[in-house]
């Protein structure tokens, strides 16, 4: 199973790609601008280049049909700025870091819930705490770790780069209406260093008018269960401390989609 981490203008502070241990780095390759490879090669990361493929969404498809292309059913897509953590014990809620030899597990862990489900994800650090005692749960929204089986997803005809942004909740939502249901590791969490808008990524692009033009694209894809709001956040992109945002109804749209679903085994 290949891991993906799709990157820009961030050579000198790869945390991912320092989070995921030797194992994980071993089957993982950055995917960043024909520019930037020289730079990751010289810091010893693996590399492969997106040429001049610009935008996440079309990244996440040029990951997706590089995948296809070398017939690799099972991947994992990670966001470039993230840190991991795992529940300490059965007996709470309360997390620990992660150290490198934990990741391992992870990732195989992914990889197994993948002969099952065509997506699957992992819970972030903020509200992980909800989530306990269980170690699993369905339904829920995906982004920053994704796991996938782009071989199938492609015969469904789902692609990132059929929005402009928010084509991680695109992807999510396109799934559930094709009767596809996922998979959230709740006992394991991600998190962002550096917090969103940090410099690199999607900030080189993303502005309020390209955001608040994709909300109402993916609302009107999904009008029965996302509606546009305008937010307000202490730390949001840089220039967009108010912008217009979506509020998912992600339960509903599972169930819609999914409504014979039976979960097999524990959670």
């Amino acid at each position: 199973m290949k891991i993906y981490i799709p990157t820009r203008g961030r050579t000198a502070t790869q945390t991912t790609w320092r989070s995921i241990g030797e194992w994980a780095r071993q089957r993982a390759c950055l995917v960043c601008p024909e520019s930037e490879v020289k730079y990751h090669l010289n810091y010893g990361r693996n590399v492969l280049s997106r040429g001049d493929v610009s935008g996440i969404n079309n990244v996440r498809e040029f990951i997706m049909d590089h995948a296809i292309e070398h017939g690799q059913d099972k991947i994992i897509m990670l966001d470039d700025d993230l840190i991991f953590g795992k529940r300490i014990s059965n007996h709470g809620p309360s997390l620990r870091k992660t150290t490198e030899d934990d990741m391992q597990y992870l990732f195989q862990r992914m990889e197994h819930l993948l002969n099952e489900y065509w997506h699957v994800g992992v819970s972030p650090r903020q509200m992980n705490d909800k989530h306990y005692p269980h170690t699993l749960k369905h339904g829920m929204r995906i982004n920053a770790v994704h796991g996938l089986r782009p071989l199938d997803i492609g015969k469904l005809n789902i692609r990132y780069n059929d929005v402009e942004l928010m084509e991680d909740y695109y992807m999510t939502l396109s799934l559930f209406a094709r009767g596809k249901p996922n998979a959230v590791i709740v006992d394991w969490t991600w998190d962002q260093r550096g917090g969103s808008g940090q410099k690199g990524g999607c900030s080189n692009y993303r502005t309020p008018e390209l955001q608040e033009k994709a909300s109402y694209e993916l609302a009107t894809k999904f009008p029965e269960f996302v509606k546009v709001v305008e937010k307000e956040t202490k730390t949001g992109w840089e220039g967009m401390k108010k912008r217009y945002d979506v509020r998912v109804q992600w339960q509903r749209a599972f169930k819609a989609g999914c409504p014979k679903f039976n979960p097999s085994g524990a959670n």
